[in-house]
């Protein structure tokens, strides 16, 4: 039974630089098989077609005449954020993978509104 497939996914399964052809059907039909939902999501793509997509689309920063400071600050904000999700809310987690203390981490989360 074939599947449909958001248009994310597709893209991001055709963009893969898949070294055999072969891979790409075997990874395809991988997804197929432990999509939970209606259609294929990026989520049902293999791990490493994942984390190749992942790298593509870090969000990037653009100055549009904003002063340092709220530069600085909306950095912040975004790394606290982003290392706050992958550590599940924990703030020693996220200051181990942050490479500093919960400390300074209590304190840029509360600075930013970060929960």
């Amino acid at each position: 039974m074939e599947r449909s497939w958001s248009d994310e996914a597709r893209a991001t399964l055709d963009a893969y630089p898949w070294k055999n052809p072969a891979d790409k059907e075997r990874a395809a039909r991988e997804a197929e098989v432990v999509s939970f939902g209606e259609s294929v999501e990026t989520a049902d793509l293999p791990l490493a077609v994942r984390h190749w997509a992942a790298k593509r689309t870090r969000p990037r920063y653009v100055w549009n005449g904003e002063s340092w400071a709220d530069l600085v600050n909306g950095f912040e904000k975004a790394i606290l954020e982003q290392a706050m999700a992958k550590a599940n809310g924990s703030i020693s987690v996220a200051a181990r993978l942050l490479k500093t203390t919960p400390r300074i981490i209590s304190y840029k989360a509360k600075k930013h509104g970060v929960k």
